[in-house]
């Protein structure tokens, strides 16, 4: 059985509360599958869905220091109730060494690596 991280619409709601609105979450027609649900040069958000449930969210950046990237992140600890100097310490440390690190806090895990000038998080439930 997967580990959900929450229901997309609350998600959503939550998220949308705390971002500009080029950086807010698209509605989507689908309930399961992968779907972009931001993408606004140089981020690109995922989701990752089973029923509706969150199974995974992929944050993609192209360029390793962007403020949207702070913004977007802060707005996903927020929706998750998960926030933790532990994920800021695993992105500055993988953006300083080019090597995946891995943060942990709430029982959300969050996969950093950095592959060229490309930044990917990978968020679930451990």
């Amino acid at each position: 059985m997967a580990k959900y991280l929450i229901d997309f619409n609350s998600l959503k709601d939550r998220y949308n509360q705390q971002v500009s609105n080029e950086l807010k979450m698209n509605a989507i027609s689908t309930t399961k599958g992968q779907v972009t649900v931001v993408n606004q040069a140089p981020i690109k958000v995922s989701v990752k869905l089973q029923e509706n449930k969150v199974e995974q969210i992929m944050i993609q950046v192209t360029g390793l220091q962007t403020p949207l990237y702070d913004d977007v992140f802060m707005a996903l600890e927020d929706s998750l109730k998960c926030s933790s100097i532990n994920f800021y310490n695993a992105y500055k440390k993988a953006i300083s060494t080019h090597i995946t690190q891995v943060g942990q806090a709430h029982g959300i895990q969050a996969v950093h690596q950095v592959n060229n000038d490309q930044l990917t998080v990978t968020m679930t439930r451990k």
